[in-house]
């Protein structure tokens, strides 16, 4: 049996939300073999339960945590300081103590990832953890990293991200051999920086891994490669310019829609080609951020995720605690302090 601690106080749209993501997951996977510890509020959630008539209520535990939460705007020092006791605080510790085999929050990230980077610890070897996202492109999908926990990464750090990020795309998107690049400004092997240059020729050296070079922004949705890396500062921008994106488009198609005659009698001919584009670019479907580079799992979901992004987050922990890509990880970083270089290679 799996089993996955939920922080139930976290995100912008309440207990109530997160209770209605974990009967939507279950509606559509009610034969997995999994268990749900919940953190919080117990009177909040039990009230939240009580107003759901499909909630599955023999598959959770709910561990009451009073009304100690993590805020929002509490900095993640604060957070350290203060937290402990928290819903967040004891559904990261149910993981570190082995209670629980993954842990989801929709709360504060940088309080999530400093309390995560403290209780459960670091794997050996790795120098700072990483969120992932899973990115929707014209071939399918890809993954990213770093998207907002290191602003600045040195090349060592920028190599780990690329192993971490191949073992996630190994296992969420179920590639064999999944191909990894390096954002830069250009795809021309004289950009960028010192830095940037360091992680190229590393990665270029290693016999294990399809490294494509340098790749730009206009690559990140075009699929050039299955794994991006990049440092958390232009990974962060690059995702919400992305998102905002989206939503922009999302916004124009409406509008069209609504005021115009023609665009109405054609929609109704193409509803069905709509509703596809409309899941392939939602956001709430590519929910689920896993801080990778830690001994056990945690995950982030979006903070303003609705019952079906708290769901995808949900299943995104299952899906990796159910896999070995943590030994994984372990496995390729030793690879790649110990092969000789690629002779071959002409990166």
């Amino acid at each position: 049996m799996t089993r996955i601690a939920l922080d139930m106080m976290g995100g912008d749209q309440g207990v109530e939300s997160n209770v209605a993501g974990i009967t939507h997951w279950f509606s559509a996977n009610k034969n997995k073999d999994v268990h749900f510890d919940l953190f919080g509020n117990k009177p909040l959630i039990d009230s939240a339960i009580a107003k759901v008539s499909k909630f599955p209520v023999d598959l959770c535990e709910v561990h009451d945590t009073g009304e100690r939460v993590i805020a929002p705007d509490d900095r993640p020092s604060m957070a350290i300081k203060r937290g402990g006791g928290s819903s967040m605080f004891e559904a990261i510790s149910s993981v570190a103590l082995g209670k629980s085999d993954a842990v989801v929050s929709s709360g504060n990230t940088g309080a999530y990832m400093a309390l995560a980077k403290i209780v459960i610890g670091m794997m050996g070897g790795m120098e700072r953890p990483a969120i992932v996202s899973i990115i929707p492109n014209i071939k399918g999908r890809s993954v990213m990293l770093d998207l907002g926990a290191n602003t600045s990464c040195s090349s060592t750090q920028l190599v780990q991200f690329a192993v971490m990020g191949l073992a996630i795309a190994r296992v969420m998107l179920g590639l064999h051999s999944p191909s990894v690049g390096i954002l830069n400004i250009g795809t021309e092997r004289s950009k960028g920086t010192e830095v940037l240059d360091e992680a190229y020729k590393i990665l270029a050296r290693a016999r294990h891994i399809k490294f494509v070079g340098f790749v730009e922004g206009t690559d990140i949705m075009a699929g050039t490669s299955d794994v991006i890396v990049t440092d958390g500062f232009p990974g962060n921008v690059s995702l919400k310019t992305m998102e905002g994106v989206i939503r922009y488009l999302t916004y124009l198609t409406k509008n069209e829609i609504e005021n115009s005659i023609l665009c109405k009698i054609g929609y109704l001919f193409c509803r069905k080609m709509v509703s596809s584009i409309k899941d392939a670019i939602d956001p709430r479907r590519h929910n689920g951020a896993p801080f990778v580079g830690l001994q056990k799992i945690a995950v982030k979901s979006h903070g303003n995720s609705d019952a079906i992004g708290f769901a995808q987050a949900i299943s995104a922990a299952i899906k990796l605690a159910e896999s070995d890509f943590i030994a994984s990880i372990s496995k390729a970083l030793l690879t790649i302090k110990t092969e000789p270089p690629n002779e071959n290679s002409n990166k």
